[in-house]
């Protein structure tokens, strides 16, 4: 469940805002990696140079083709130009692949311009190929989030490579790449309205003008919301990996559907290794899918806090006083509607459930977490993750150290020094993690918070990998990984005091408005 919180802002990476992306990733990674050796250091290691080598050789090419054009076609030099800027630091959306095939060169083409296009078609050819070598060698040394970022980098530098767009999710229908639920959809004649969900594009018009289809019959907006006013009878919007269900409004379920969606896509681009091992991206790779599609998540969003009352009481005697609750065993996302919440924190709640739904859900079947140690990461990560922010321009935002969690995580090292050490913190399950007075509980969520942006961000993101496996262990669904984790000093390589020191250091220069 969420504990009252603010917002928070923090540049990461950006993709705009499409309901598309494909299952392919979505199965629990049932192993992981045992704690860093120095021999697998220095493989890794090999695989960044190898990297590093072959981008800078395909940036001097690019910068050749560039200079072909600078005297007749300045524009275009100076998008080859953007070519060659590193993958992880690109100024284009990165995730925004063209949904139609790219079309042949036009004939009749100048001869300048048809030589410098067959050099860069060939420069883009060749790095991508090794882009696609280096892949493999990242699974083969079982670096999931390795190989699932060159894949994405195959697919921004070659849009039709089927091998990347297999593994991404996505399937070539005549001359347009798109996702079975996608495909779907467009079979049956209907498209994505972000006011009223998948519908005809024939009675776009009617909708706009306040007429609903309900049981095949069209009637006004005002009637459907009333028949619609009862959460057993209210709408159902499905997404390519969610369901919305709700009594509040057609309009408020395709917004929800649209933030999760978003959310989705950054939470399967970043946690890859979590819901993938090497071997299944290798599969993905190789366009073996090997399971059925999983369950879409599910939501339900009441008119009123009062229904979601009645509905979540039994279950949960915290129900009137929280915002919002994920249950395993129902796998069910619930909230209400809040008039007097800003629509920022009601995204946040929206985000901190959600990622615990997507992680819970990751096995076909609930098994408990954090049961005897290593709660805080379950908290963590969703505390961590209500600071997921989309901008109107589609940029997207996680970690901003404005955030009052992560403010009182900082203030908890530099001004109170109440940190708990990690090897004790770590200790805690479910149940002593989550007793306790009020102040209590938001010191450990606050502590939780800002370890995992540490995790995630220090150092040029040095731990983020170990952080995923960690998740991994402890949300496995083979019991006796789940239950004997290793620590993540362990999976780091790192010894917890040394942790400890650094994470102080790391709060002590996070730079916020408050400090120099």
């Amino acid at each position: 469940m969420d504990f009252p919180s603010g917002a928070l802002r923090f540049p990461l990476q950006t993709f705009s805002p499409q309901i598309v992306g494909g299952w392919g990733l979505l199965f629990i990674a049932l192993w992981g990696v045992s704690a860093v050796s120095a021999a697998d250091t220095a493989r890794v290691a090999a695989l960044h140079k190898a990297h590093a080598a072959a981008h800078q050789k395909f940036a001097q090419g690019v910068e050749e083709v560039a200079q072909l054009c600078d005297a007749t076609q300045p524009d275009v030099a100076r998008q080859i130009r953007i070519l060659a800027i590193p993958f992880a630091e690109q100024t284009v959306n990165v995730d925004e692949l063209p949904r139609k095939v790219q079309a042949e060169d036009p004939p009749g083409l100048p001869e300048a311009e048809r030589e410098w296009r067959v050099k860069l078609r060939k420069l883009r050819a060749d790095y991508t190929n090794e882009l696609y070598l280096l892949s493999r060698r990242a699974i083969q040394e079982n670096q999931a989030s390795l190989a699932y970022r060159l894949i994405r980098e195959v697919a921004f530098q070659s849009p039709d490579d089927p091998r990347a767009r297999t593994a991404l999710g996505y399937k070539r229908v005549k001359d347009e790449w798109t996702t079975p639920f996608a495909a779907e959809m467009k079979q049956k004649g209907k498209i994505w309205h972000r006011r009223f969900g998948w519908i005809a594009e024939k009675d776009i018009p009617k909708y706009e003008a306040g007429q609903r289809l309900y049981n095949g019959q069209w009637i006004t907006a005002e009637k459907e919301a009333l028949l619609r006013s009862r959460f057993d009878n209210g709408w159902r919007i499905p997404t390519e990996h969610f369901l919305i269900r709700t009594n509040h409004s057609l309009e408020r379920g395709c917004q929800m559907a649209e933030a999760v969606e978003v959310f989705h896509a950054y939470f399967k681009r970043e946690f890859a290794a979590f819901f993938s091992t090497s071997l299944q991206i290798g599969k993905l790779m190789d366009g073996q899918r090997g399971e059925a599609p999983p369950d879409l998540y599910e939501i339900h969003y009441f008119r009123t806090r009062e229904e979601f009352v009645e509905r979540l009481g039994k279950k949960n005697p915290s129900a009137g006083k929280i915002n919002g609750i994920y249950i395993p065993t129902d796998r069910v996302a619930y909230f209400f509607h809040n008039p007097d919440a800003s629509e920022e924190a009601t995204l946040e709640t929206l985000y901190h459930e959600v990622t615990h739904q997507l992680l819970g859900e990751s096995a076909r079947k609930w098994v408990p977490v954090g049961t005897e140690r290593d709660f805080w990461i379950v908290e963590g990560i969703a505390c961590y993750l209500e600071s997921f922010h989309q901008a109107e321009d589609g940029t997207i935002t996680v970690g901003d150290p404005e955030h009052p969690r992560i403010l009182s995580a900082r203030q908890m090292i530099t001004v109170d020094q109440s940190y708990e050490p990690l090897a004790r913190y770590a200790l805690m399950g479910q149940v002593r993690y989550q007793q306790g007075e009020l102040s209590t509980l938001q010191s450990r969520y606050a502590q939780a918070t800002g370890l995992t942006h540490f995790f995630m961000h220090a150092n040029n993101q040095q731990y983020r990998d170990g952080l995923i496996e960690y998740l991994t262990r402890i949300y496995s669904p083979n019991q006796r990984i789940r239950t004997n984790p290793l620590s993540i000093e362990q999976i780091l390589g790192v010894p917890a005091a040394t942790l400890d020191k650094e994470y102080a250091d790391y709060m002590q220069n996070l730079k916020t408005s408050g400090t120099p």
